[in-house]
């Protein structure tokens, strides 16, 4: 079995000490204020939720399981809150870019290929999904 460098790059990350999830909202944020317009509202308790189960899909590398929870996920984005497909991809930029500075040294072009997979991955589930309900 082949080790899962998105999960041990997340692993590596969290024995650093402090919470990334404010430097990946600020970043998220720079890169598209709409979102940060949509989510003013929500407090920190809701955005960590929200930021452990994208970490949580991060951590998986076959959405075959995850079917109906993204088909109700990103239909409730959509229609409740007019989250738009680019916000996916800009909050996922945000997520590799803090990991990569976190890790430093440690950051490798192995991390950045697997990171890059997995997000394009799961950038196209989504699409999908924005497709269907269109």
């Amino acid at each position: 079995m082949t080790e899962d460098l998105v999960y041990h790059s997340m692993e590596l990350v969290a024995e650093c000490p402090g919470d990334i999830s404010a430097t990946i909202y600020e970043k998220y944020f720079a890169r598209c204020p709409e979102s940060e317009a949509l989510m003013s509202h929500l407090d920190d308790l809701t955005r960590g939720r929200m930021m452990e189960e994208v970490y949580r899909l991060f951590m998986i590398d076959n959405y075959v399981q995850e079917e109906a929870y993204l088909n109700w996920e990103v239909k409730n984005h959509q229609v409740a809150y007019s989250v738009k497909p680019h916000m996916y991809a800009n909050l996922f930029d945000a997520i590799v870019e803090t990991i990569r500075e976190a890790l430093g040294e440690h950051w490798n072009t192995d991390f950045e290929r697997a990171w890059q997979k997995r997000t394009n991955a799961l950038l196209v589930e989504i699409h999908q999904r924005f497709a269907e309900h269109h």
